[in-house]
């Protein structure tokens, strides 16, 4: 797993990058809470651990971006605080954070803390584990019909060679075949991202539960193989 820890202090960054890492986690730091916040936009993590108090964007701020940022808006985030009122916690819960950490920071609080989030930041990684897969896609948007090929697919969406006339921002009915599966899945995306050649990133946005459950065990049966 990968997490990003944010804290403007870089000895509390230092330290709970030395005790995440002893769990075999992969942390990467950063002490300015708006270049995390970059960070964040361009890279995918499958947690975030941040503090509360921090120039730039605070923690709830920057919990806020997250929760708005594509690659990580379903990441867990960890809020570190030495404040355990009441109205922290709704301001929090209300940005998105999921769980808390208590300050002063410890080997045993962040031990159980991830004991706690470990289920939920495996469930992230294998949500968004890509894997390569080339199959033909019929796309529909605003009416306009076009075809496209698949470059690489995951549970929660899939990348194409190209998107048509389609825009970053639109959204998108897909249509394509997994192998095994006795009818095409049928998923509704929204275009995230589209480079100069035309290779286009979509976020599924509304599938059944069939298909859903179709694309999973494709997906894990071949990652576990």
């Amino acid at each position: 797993m990968k997490i990003l820890v944010v804290d403007d202090e870089a000895e509390i960054c230092r330290m709970v990058k030395t005790m995440v890492e002893a769990l075999g986690v992969e942390v990467h730091t950063s002490s300015d809470s708006r270049e995390a916040a970059l960070i964040l936009e361009r890279e995918k993590f499958d947690g975030v651990m941040l503090d509360v108090a921090m120039p730039g964007l605070d923690g709830f701020q920057l919990a806020r971006r997250i929760r708005s940022t594509p690659p990580n808006r379903q990441a867990p985030i960890i809020m570190m605080t030495g404040m355990d009122d009441v109205e922290t916690m709704r301001r929090a819960f209300e940005a998105g954070v999921t769980l808390f950490i208590g300050k002063p920071i410890s080997r045993e609080r962040v031990y159980a803390i991830f004991r706690a989030a470990r289920g939920a930041m495996l469930a992230e990684r294998r949500r968004s584990a890509r894997l390569p897969y080339r199959t033909g896609v019929n796309c529909v948007c605003e009416e306009q019909r076009f075809n496209s090929t698949s470059i690489n697919i995951s549970e929660g969406g899939m990348a194409l060679e190209s998107s048509g006339p389609a825009k970053v921002g639109e959204v998108v009915s897909l249509e394509f075949s997994l192998p095994d599966a006795r009818q095409p899945i049928r998923v509704t995306g929204k275009i995230r991202g589209k480079d100069p050649s035309g290779r286009t990133s979509i976020e599924f946005t509304e599938t059944t539960e069939a298909s859903r459950a179709l694309i999973r065990d494709y997906v894990y049966g071949k990652i576990t193989e």
